[in-house]
């Protein structure tokens, strides 16, 4: 579609192993010379994804990782260091207080899902939002999220193979 629009929030899909992660730090790679990124994980330790980069070969000075799960704390780290881009990785992790049921259930990727958006559209950031596939091939969690995000993107292939497809399922622009 041209690039990320300010404000919009994109979904990435794909099988845990498909390569989601390492996309994005690429992504990272080539916007961090000239934009903040911040790179929040649920999933991996910020040791780990720097290891991840410095093997794809990545400057990280304007990366900022961080590790977390509370949404509420996830949006006050946005709102804090107001990057050009957020990328989330993944919405299974991450967990809205008051909600009783555990991370990655309907309710909590919904509601994380909405409270993420709600934070893009009011703050002007971009955000991209990792979300894994289940045995089914839909986006593990609520189909619903997809009516919530502007983008709906799969990263497809075969895990063993160089190989990948970005297929684009939803774009608002």
């Amino acid at each position: 579609g041209g690039g990320i629009v300010e404000g919009s929030v994109i979904l990435l899909g794909g099988e845990p192993g498909a390569g989601k992660s390492t996309l994005l730090l690429q992504l990272c790679g080539n916007v961090c010379g000239q934009a903040k990124v911040l790179y929040i994980s649920g999933e991996e330790s910020s040791s780990q994804i720097k290891l991840r980069a410095k093997r794809l070969g990545i400057d990280t000075h304007n990366l900022l990782i961080a590790n977390e799960t509370d949404i509420s704390s996830v949006i006050n780290t946005v709102r804090e260091h107001r990057p050009d881009l957020c990328i989330i990785d993944s919405i299974q992790t991450m967990e809205v207080d008051g909600i009783p049921s555990s991370a990655g259930s309907v309710a909590q990727v919904r509601e994380s899902a909405s409270a993420l958006t709600r934070c893009a559209k009011a703050e002007g950031i971009p955000m991209i939002i990792v979300g894994h596939v289940n045995k089914d091939g839909a986006i593990a969690g609520p189909k619903v999220m997809e009516h919530i995000v502007d983008t709906v993107l799969y990263l497809e292939g075969d895990r063993y193979l160089a190989l990948r497809i970005l297929r684009s399922a939803k774009n608002r622009y």
